[in-house]
């Protein structure tokens, strides 16, 4: 896990507090989703250096209740700019499922599978997967496919919530150059307190070196209004890479 988060896990382990609720500013999933009947609207801008990029994602999801009270259902995308690489946007399409519900002091299971649709101008080979975009080595492509993905997630909640640990294995089907890419997560969101809570997390997928983000949460109106910020860096070849991302979640 590297020193650097295992420091920050440690640091906002002392100063814990109560109640946690997962998702932005999280790339790590969590087993857990929407209220039945309810909505969930997930906006953020996400700045990075290093490469020259910047990421506009809005993601809205609903539970429908009744007989899918256990299911979350996604349909959102993004568009990115970038220097080097061109600009591309993707749509995604994802079902959530709860397989068990965490419950405090206790272990949740969910899973989640999806579809992304990803254009790119810019003859580079990219794919969506569970845990961001990653250029596929060696593969050019000005085509829009179409990449099944699927996520196995598991929570594990302590102290009271105060702390609730994440752990994610995925894999994505690159249809375009016939590949599978493996992706894995793992996160951890602690209560700082009152309406602040603290995330850290590490996560990657196949061939690429590790990223890490810690960031903090604010509930601004409790469980209805969030406002979250994040900052995140890769120690990536042939230049490290670093960002920092602003967003808000919207609950009724």
């Amino acid at each position: 896990m590297g020193r650097p988060l295992l420091s920050v896990l440690a640091l906002l382990a002392v100063t814990a507090g109560r109640e946690a609720l997962a998702a932005r500013p999280f790339n790590t999933d969590d087993a857990r989703v929407v209220d039945p009947g309810g909505y969930q609207i997930e906006a953020y801008v996400k700045d990075q250096r290093g490469i020259k990029e910047t990421e506009y994602w809005f993601l809205p999801a609903t539970n429908f209740g009744g007989a899918l009270d256990r299911f979350e259902f996604t349909l959102g995308g993004n568009v990115i700019r970038s220097e080097p690489n061109g600009n591309s946007d993707l749509v995604l399409g994802q079902v959530k499922t709860l397989l068990k519900p965490l419950e405090t002091n206790g272990v949740g299971f969910a899973l989640t599978v999806g579809v992304s649709r990803l254009s790119s101008g810019t003859g580079q080979e990219v794919v969506e997967t569970p845990f961001g975009i990653t250029t596929v080595p060696g593969e050019t492509s000005t085509k829009t496919h179409y990449d099944p993905y699927l996520n196995a997630i598991s929570s594990v909640s302590v102290l009271d919530d105060a702390a609730v640990f994440h752990f994610n294995a995925g894999a994505t089907r690159d249809t375009s150059s016939h590949q599978t890419i493996g992706s894995w997560g793992v996160g951890a969101e602690i209560a700082l307190g009152g309406c602040f809570f603290g995330i850290a997390e590490t996560y990657g997928v196949s061939n690429e070196k590790p990223t890490y983000q810690v960031g903090l949460r604010y509930w601004a109106i409790p469980a209805r209004l969030q406002i979250d910020g994040t900052y995140g860096w890769q120690h990536a070849s042939p230049t490290n890479l670093n960002w920092i991302s602003i967003g808000m979640r919207i609950l009724w």
